[in-house]
C-alpha cells in the first residue's frame, strides 16, 4: 500500500533548484529522500555522503540543509589538499 502525499509546492521545487545550483557549484551530490518521518536531504562527494537535514516537509528540509552544504564546501579545498599533500 502506497502513502498519499502533499503534491509538491513551486517554493519547494525553487528551492530545490537553489539546493541543486549550489551544490553542483561545489561539485557536491544531492540526494532527496522520503520517508514516513517526512523527507531527508543528503549529500554525495567522492566515495562518501551523509545527511544534511530532516524535515517533515520537502521545502523546510531543503531550506534546513543549505548551511550544512556551504559549511561542507567550505571544507571541501583543505580536505583535497590533505589528500594530495
Amino acid at each position: 500500500m502506497t502513502e498519499e502525499r502533499e503534491p509538491i509546492s513551486e517554493a519547494a521545487l525553487e528551492a530545490v533548484a537553489n539546493l541543486l545550483a549550489a551544490a553542483e557549484h561545489h561539485g557536491i551530490g544531492v540526494t532527496f529522500e522520503p520517508d514516513a518521518a517526512g523527507w531527508t536531504v543528503g549529500y554525495i562527494q567522492g566515495m562518501g555522503g551523509g545527511n544534511l537535514a530532516s524535515a517533515y516537509d520537502l521545502e523546510t528540509a531543503v531550506k534546513a540543509a543549505e548551511r550544512p552544504l556551504d559549511e561542507l564546501a567550505g571544507r571541501l579545498p583543505e580536505a583535497r589538499a590533505g589528500r594530495q599533500g
